[in-house]
């Protein structure tokens, strides 16, 4: 039979076979004799030799890493290894009861020669196979020899070579834990290649979560790390490395490693391992503070089993004599370090001594406390006010009356008052309200607490907070009216001071992202949490009544704080959801009743003009009433509605479920009907009323009524004067109500006709004349003040939308129309053309409020990321084709103003003009496409904005194909155009001082008057345009694609202020050129210091401080004092050569000199630079 086995090992093929025949195979092992089974281990060694020589494997010097040449020859070894392992099974089965097996030599280095191979080898199914024979053998009762020795060890390589792979598993965890036995036979003094492995491994391991969050991992790297002090300072290394990178939860584990480790440890190991942790308590004394605090975690362990005998000696043993001594280092890192040992170790006592010893040990201890609270360092006392309050919280049994009453006068006295740190005050807080928790002290604050109440008004916001905390948790755990003691009239202040600095703080955040305000929701933890605890500590016993009484109090409270009030009802969360819709609906009742008072019906009287109350400066006239008694009433029941607001919004997901039953949407629709905000439209509680809505978790169905409104409000957005309106509540409300998607089509498709007709029409009329003249200056349909039929005055609608907004846009046209006929009527000939030209007239006006409604209202949707989804989703295509053609549009006019040199006509410049001249004027204004500033500033605004999310977010995760490169090179080529631009006569413009004029009076020739108005209208279109432009030129910068370093942008900004210049020396309205200089000013102020933040001032900052040069000799008397001088601050602050700056400030007069006709402006500006410039000095030498 054994002649089949060897006729079968000579080729591959009959091998796999035969290795697959597993019953046939065991059969031929039990009938041959031990000479025969001995000569197959021979043959196929010498066949596997034929297989594995040095001509069939090939070495892999990148990976380090040997491989088979040919695939037969790795599946050749792999027959074999099963066919070791089906003999192995054979013996197994074989196997006689308390009889040793021992293998003979052939058999011995054939699976020699395998181990040596598979070491060698990077090959997984090599391993694995060859892994299940070593754990065979482990099963068998193998007699004590050299080979059971090295297949042992191998046993726990293989295991954890399993168990730190990809594939290894909890079951090789703990199989490596059953044989952890096996380390015994490692010759650790031998150097060999497998006691490397297994260090290498075992370090490795603990990098490895799964295997050291695992109990069986903990306890067999504990049990190796006693086996020899090589393999311990193999662990101990990787572990100190590891401590310092991994997270605490990794290092907890750790913790229980080395404890076990020493816990266990004898004799000679238990000296290494105590000098480890000798290291480990030298390393959390003079390491860094951050890194030092990860190893005093990484002996935690030892510090909460202090109460073990062992352990307490340990950490006398190791911790006195470097206790003492670093707690008067010079190194202030090194104290703070040591107190926050020195406080998990109090008070480092020996255990042994005797008790007289023990008291005067103590005192040694209670005494460092003391001495250490007289340092300087404001970390160090945070470190030690922590250390006294862990003290008298743990100790409090064993420590002196007398004793007591040091320390708490040491923190009330010394740390609280005497020092007056922030973080210290703040320590001590958070330490009283450990004590508050812990019944056996918190009583000792009914004799302290007049001494420490007045920290609840503390300067420092964690302070304030904190004690909050421990006021509350006083309540709870002594007497609920323990915070009657607080003076509350102060704490009222300070929380109305502190949520007015909260929203002030969300406007600063929402500022900053203000062209496009893509923003995530303001998140300031800090005074959002202290809010919440201040706004629970108040209201702690005002719930604990009726519904009727809470609503009373609340208004009590809002008549006398009503910014308090608002507060409470935002952050308040000690009042459940059910029990707030309850007394919302009751304040809603109220504030009903109370409005339809004949005292106070002026808050609910219809306005004349429908769209007036959302005007903002009709707004702030009501809120500035001059009647101090109307004006109170107002902020009262808007208020009342703010706080109704905030009592419906629903908190969490929890509210939500509870907010969707059945039960509670009955009892919304009752209490909170669509009549009270019908009423509400047009009036002066109208926004606050439908601020409501915004959070009454009802659909549509329910406000039907309100849809209609609302439908009307965003088809008349081309008013402008309802877009707060639309924007704050009627958008956002539609949105809600998932009503909005309507309105998206239509608007983005009205868009995209209106840019394909401008695109289409680019060469189309570019000169003006003076027959067409007036189309640059018509803005009357964004100034129309017709009215349309609405909600509040009607009760009848139309069916569709779109049919009652077209009704209504035509009449106004008309009107409007009317109002503006300047021709007589005798003069006026009605013919069939006249019809024609009415009905034209009619269309385009509709067209235009059209194309207006549409830029208004995708300029509000676009800014709130809500909404980007439906846009970018659904109309992708539109917004890429509206990049591309307003991109070319924009280039389009750049190139029209930079066509031909640019000249003011010099009639317009001169005071003297006579018919002659002014007839003579024949210098042609370009038509540009967009001709008016509010559609300017709209169209720049999507443009921007649809850029901004499109090459960011949107085209790029849905991999949308766009000539981005394309995109970003018309913008520098307009910038370029920009910078271009000649005046021809620059230097007449430049001299002529407009403000100085005497006369701004209208001219009695009306020729002359017609091109002024043309020429104005043609500035300042440019102007704005170049404005809103800049927002694009600064988003370029933004990404990077504008190589600002060599841009000049001296001739962009010149040509901006000289292009103002033409203005102010046309206009004879002195208040609205002021205006207009001021809104350049400002802008161009933050467009420099956007160059600023973007290093465009880094190099050759003597010649980049020409465009700094040319902005201040543009900077007029008119310009507010503090405006330069916080620009001025800001620049000084962000440039990196500041002396060269300082430079440029002290010589600005006397580098212009030459420029005698600006010497005003030039003498004002040095005057208030050097002011900045002393005022530096004078912080430097004090």
């Amino acid at each position: 039979m054994y002649q089949k086995v060897l006729d079968n090992i000579k080729e591959l093929p009959e091998f796999k076979l035969l290795c697959k025949k597993k019953t046939e195979l065991l059969s031929i092992f039990k009938s041959c004799k031990n000479k025969e089974i001995g000569e197959i281990w021979i043959y196929l060694g010498n066949k596997l030799e034929e297989h594995i020589n040095h001509e069939k494997l090939n070495f892999d010097e990148e990976n380090k890493t040997l491989l088979f040449l040919e695939e037969k020859d790795r599946q050749y070894l792999l027959c074999c290894i099963s066919f070791i392992f089906l003999y192995l099974q054979h013996l197994e089965n074989n196997e006689k009861k308390n009889k040793h097996i021992s293998f003979d030599e052939y058999f011995e280095a054939l699976f020699n020669k395998i181990t040596e191979l598979q070491f060698m080898l990077s090959d997984k199914d090599v391993r694995e196979s060859f892994g299940k024979c070593l754990l065979q053998i482990c099963e068998l009762n193998l007699k004590d020899s050299i080979f059971s020795e090295n297949v042992k060890i191998n046993v726990l390589l293989f295991l954890l070579w399993r168990c730190c792979s990809s594939e290894g598993k909890g079951v090789d965890i703990s199989k490596l834990k059953k044989y952890k036995d096996f380390c015994k036979y490692i010759k650790w003094e031998t150097p060999e290649k497998t006691i490397d492995s297994f260090c290498l491994l075992c370090s490795y391991s603990l990098n490895l979560p799964k295997f050291y969050e695992n109990a069986d991992g903990k306890l067999f790297l504990s049990y190796v790390w006693l086996q020899h002090e090589s393999i311990a300072s193999h662990l101990f290394s990787k572990m100190v490395h590891n401590t310092v990178l991994l997270s605490y939860e990794a290092i907890n584990h750790y913790c229980e490693i080395i404890y076990m480790a020493w816990k266990n440890s004898s004799g000679e190991m238990q000296f290494v391992v105590e000098n480890q942790i000798e290291y480990l308590v030298q390393f959390s004394i003079k390491c860094p503070i951050k890194i030092a605090s990860r190893f005093r975690y990484l002996l935690n362990i030892f510090h909460t089993n202090k109460g073990d005998k062992n352990v307490n000696n340990l950490i006398f043993k190791i911790y006195d004599p470097v206790i003492w001594r670093n707690l008067m280092s010079a190194n202030w890192k090194i104290r703070f370090n040591t107190v926050c040992i020195f406080q998990l170790i109090f008070p480092v006592v020996d255990p042994c001594i005797k008790n007289i010893n023990y008291l005067q040990e103590m005192e040694k201890a209670y005494n460092a406390l003391f001495d250490m609270c007289e340092d300087e360092n404001s970390c160090v006392l945070q470190a030690i006010a922590k250390c006294i309050c862990y003290v008298i919280n743990e100790l409090w049994e064993i420590i002196s009356e007398d004793k007591r009453t040091k320390l708490f006068d040491t923190l009330i006295n010394k740390l609280l008052r005497g020092k007056s740190y922030d973080n210290v005050k703040t320590e001590v807080v958070l330490g009283f309200c450990e004590m508050a928790k812990n019944k056996k002290i918190n009583k000792i604050f009914i004799q302290i607490f007049d001494r420490i109440k007045y920290l609840i008004n503390d300067k420092c916001l964690r302070v304030r907070k904190n004690f909050i905390i421990l006021v509350l948790e006083l309540n709870k755990n002594i007497n609920p009216s323990f915070s009657n003691e607080i003076d509350y009239n102060e704490l009222n202040k300070r929380i109305t001071k502190d949520f007015f600095t909260f929203n002030i703080e969300c406007c600063i955040k929402k500022l900053s992202y203000l062209k496009q305000e893509h923003h995530e929701k303001i998140n300031n933890k800090e005074i959002c949490e202290f809010l919440r605890l201040a706004s629970n500590l108040i209201t702690y016993s005002m719930w604990d009544c009726d519904i009727k009484e809470q609503a009373k109090k609340c208004i009590n409270l809002l008549n006398e704080y009503p910014v308090l009030m608002i507060c409470i009802s935002k952050f308040s969360t000690n009042l459940k959801l059910i029990d707030r819709y309850n007394l919302a609906c009751v304040l809603f009742e109220i504030t009903n009743i109370k409005l339809g008072e004949e005292d106070n019906m002026f808050l609910l009287k219809k306005t004349e003009d429908k769209n007036k109350v959302h005007c903002k400066n009709y707004l702030k006239k009501c809120l500035l009433l001059k009647d101090p008694i109307l004006n109170k009433k107002f902020i009262r029941y808007s208020s009342l509605l703010i706080c109704i607001y905030n009592f419906l919004k629903l908190k969490n997901d929890e509210e939500m479920e509870v907010c969707n039953s059945e039960h509670v949407q009955e009892f919304l629709k009752t209490q909170f009907s669509e009549k009270f905000f019908i009423d509400s439209i047009n009036t002066l509680m109208e926004p606050y009323y439908f601020k409501i809505l915004k959070h009454i978790n009802l659909d549509m169905d329910n406000y039907l009524s309100i849809h209609k409104y609302g439908c009307r409000q965003l088809n008349s957005l081309y008013k402008i004067k309802n877009e707060n309106m639309c924007k704050s509540y009627i958008i956002p409300l539609f949105f809600k109500w998932g009503m909005l998607e309507t309105f998206f089509k239509k608007n983005i498709e009205c868009l995209n006709k209106s840019i394909e007709y401008i695109f289409s029409n680019l060469n189309a009329n570019e000169i003006v004349t003076s027959n067409n003249s007036e189309d640059i200056d018509n803005t009357g349909y964004s100034e129309y003040d017709g009215s349309s039929s609405d909600i509040a005055s009607s009760s009848s609608y139309s069916d569709t939308v779109e049919k009652s907004g077209k009704e209504s846009i035509i009449k106004e046209g008309i009107e409007k129309r009317r109002k503006n006929k300047k021709t007589n009527e005798t003069d006026y000939i009605i013919d069939d053309n006249e019809g024609e030209k009415k009905r034209n007239f009619k269309k385009k006006q509709l067209a235009n409020q059209k194309e207006m409604n549409a830029l208004i209202f995708l300029s509000i949707v676009v800014k709130k990321k809500k909404y980007h989804n439906s846009l970018f989703k659904n109309y992708s295509n539109i917004i890429h084709n509206f990049i591309c053609k307003f991109n070319y549009i924009l280039l389009h006019m750049f190139e029209k103003i930079y066509m031909k040199d640019f000249i003011l006509p010099a009639q317009l410049i001169s005071k003297h003009n006579d018919e002659k001249k002014i007839n003579k004027m024949d210098i042609d204004i370009v038509k540009l496409p967009l001709y008016d500033k509010i559609k300017i500033e709209k169209y720049m605004c999507l443009y921007v904005s649809f850029f901004f999310f499109g090459f960011n977010i949107h085209f790029k995760q849905n991999n949308i194909s766009c000539d981005w490169d394309l995109l970003i090179s018309n913008t520098t080529k307009c910038i370029e155009i920009i910078n271009s631009i000649k005046f021809i006569n620059e230097i007449e413009i430049t001299k002529n001082n407009g403000f100085s004029k005497n006369d701004h009076s209208i001219s009695n020739n009306i020729q002359l008057e017609d091109k002024k108005k043309e020429w104005i209208s043609y500035i300042s279109i440019i102007i704005h345009l170049i404005i809103y432009f800049l927002d694009m030129v600064e988003y370029t910068i933004s990404m990077k694609k504008l190589d600002i370093e060599y841009t000049d942008f001296n001739n962009f900004i010149k040509n901006i202020f000289l292009f103002y210049k033409c203005y102010e020396i046309i206009s004879n309205d002195q208040k609205k050129t002021i205006e207009l200089y001021l809104k350049i000013w400002n802008r161009l102020r933050s467009f420099l210091l956007v160059l600023l933040n973007f290093d465009y001032f880094e190099n050759k900052l003597e010649n980049k401080l020409s465009i700094v040069n040319t902005f201040f000799l543009f900077t007029y008397d008119i310009v507010p004092k503090k405006n330069i001088e916080d620009m001025l601050k800001k620049y000084h602050l962000a440039y990196k050569q500041k002396e060269t700056f300082s430079d440029f400030l002290q010589n600005f007069k006397k580098n212009n000199d030459n420029i005698d006709y600006m010497e005003s402006h030039i003498k004002n500006t040095q005057e208030i630079f050097d002011n900045i410039l002393s005022q530096k000095m004078k912080t430097k030498r004090g």
